[in-house]
């Protein structure tokens, strides 16, 4: 039976733009939900080296990549994509009315050729950059006087896991009248996130979970799109630049939500998923029965990973003018 919650204890995995990495953040209470700008592999910058050219002229495009996340995309589940308004996939000139290739650019796609590790707190480790250059001809058949502006995206594709670990305390009955006597409070339930561009929230109502015999409580796990570009599901583009199609019925929007077994409970699997991020979110929600009832109070783990794939892109212009 689903059920509508107040957020009382909430999670939320963000990437906040720091100039050192990303750190894991704690978040033990919070009353309202609190939106972050979200990260992962980020596109730093992406710029041709000369916005004005005439014909038959060279230049080269950058694009510079960086993990601002939490996890690592391991090489092969990365790839960048060079798209124009006067740009065939093939670099065919089509009588001299496109951009072509020269030099060692061969292709419009190029993946990162190695593992991407976001920063590292322990050993103060940068995360990892990759720039990607792409070397080309302006169009040669741009007659005299002429000037046009041509425009270049610039597309990242990859595969992440966002993850939330934190810990459910359990009372018994007694044992939480025998803190309200003393005096005591509860100890609040506490999640930490990785960073990345889908934000997770974790929800536990209520707030202290309070025992006698069965109890159900409530275990709801929001997704939501905060890097600034689209999901879809892992597994819809094919990293050897072989297939950029995405379905948009089956694929487009898609993660995979999993929440992990927790020895006492019964119920946590039905917030398993996968979630379609309607307008950017999407809400699953479940009825957690604790089967095995502590003797006075207990701390049970809790661990929430997403798995999807995120594209963003960037753009830039060049003129060209004929001679």
């Amino acid at each position: 039976m689903k059920k509508e919650i107040v957020l009382a204890t909430l999670a939320i995995l963000f990437i906040a733009g720091c100039t050192g990495g990303q750190l894991p953040i704690e978040i033990p209470w919070i009353t309202s939900p609190t939106i972050f700008s979200g990260g992962g592999l980020v596109i730093e910058t992406f710029e041709i080296d000369n916005t004005e050219v005439y014909n038959n002229r060279s230049a080269k495009i950058s694009m510079t990549i960086t993990n601002k996340g939490g996890a690592q995309v391991p090489d092969g589940e990365a790839l960048a994509l060079l798209q124009g308004s006067a740009l065939r996939d093939d670099f065919a000139s089509d009588g001299g009315l496109y951009w072509t290739e020269r030099g060692a650019t061969d292709s419009v796609w190029e993946t990162m050729g190695k593992d991407m590790d976001p920063y590292d707190p322990v050993r103060d480790v940068p995360a990892d950059e990759k720039i990607i250059n792409w070397y080309l001809t302006s169009p040669t058949d741009i007659d005299p006087g002429t000037t046009r502006t041509d425009v270049f995206i610039g597309r990242l594709y990859y595969d992440y896991t966002t993850t939330v670990t934190g810990n459910v305390w359990i009372y018994t009955e007694a044992e939480s009248d025998a803190a309200k006597a003393a005096g005591r409070s509860l100890n609040q339930n506490s999640f930490t996130s990785t960073a990345g561009p889908v934000a997770l929230y974790v929800t536990v109502k209520p707030t202290n979970v309070i025992v006698d015999g069965d109890q159900t409580f409530t275990l709801q796990v929001k997704a939501s799109s905060v890097g600034g570009g689209t999901v879809y599901s892992q597994g819809a583009v094919a990293y050897d630049g072989s297939d950029f199609e995405i379905d948009a019925e089956t694929e487009l929007n898609m993660v995979d939500v999993t929440v992990s077994e927790v020895t006492g409970w019964t119920g946590e699997e039905d917030c398993t998923d996968t979630l379609e991020l309607t307008k950017g979110e999407a809400t699953i929600t479940c009825d957690v029965t604790v089967t095995d009832i502590p003797s006075t109070f207990r701390s049970d783990q809790l661990k929430v990973t997403a798995e999807y794939g995120y594209w963003v892109e960037r753009t830039a212009s060049v003129t060209v003018s004929g001679k």
